[in-house]
């Protein structure tokens, strides 16, 4: 289990990894427990090299998110992109997905996000 930490936010520890049959799967949630960010890159890193078409990542149990998390999960878009992999959040809450934004408002891009894992599996 690896945990990394969120300044400002509640710390956020990886629930689980998953390597799936076309994806891989992330899942996050809150933890008191912190460690650095590297961590969450560490963990982006390795789903980015896992060869899949695709990496969700499971945002149901968390309510907040760092900027710096945000800065990590858009550039594990970035990079799956060029090799025509995608980055799909799964159960991003409001607040989540008002940091996601405004933190990456200056990019122009945005995070694919959906409601349920199911709509992540559509999208293959």
């Amino acid at each position: 289990m690896a945990l990394f930490h969120c300044p400002r936010t509640a710390a956020i520890m990886i629930a689980c990894y998953q390597l799936l049959p076309t994806s891989y799967l992330l899942a996050l949630a809150p933890t008191a427990v912190t460690t650095a960010e590297t961590e969450l890159a560490a963990h982006l890193s390795h789903a980015c090299l896992s060869g899949k078409p695709a990496v969700w990542i499971d945002c149901r149990l968390l309510e907040t998110v760092s900027p710096t998390a945000a800065w990590l999960l858009w550039a594990c878009q970035q990079r799956l992109h060029r090799r025509k992999a995608r980055l799909v959040l799964c159960q991003v809450s409001g607040a989540v997905k008002r940091t996601l934004r405004h933190t990456l408002a200056s990019t122009g891009a945005h995070l694919m996000m959906v409601p349920t894992l199911d709509d992540a599996a559509a999208l293959e």
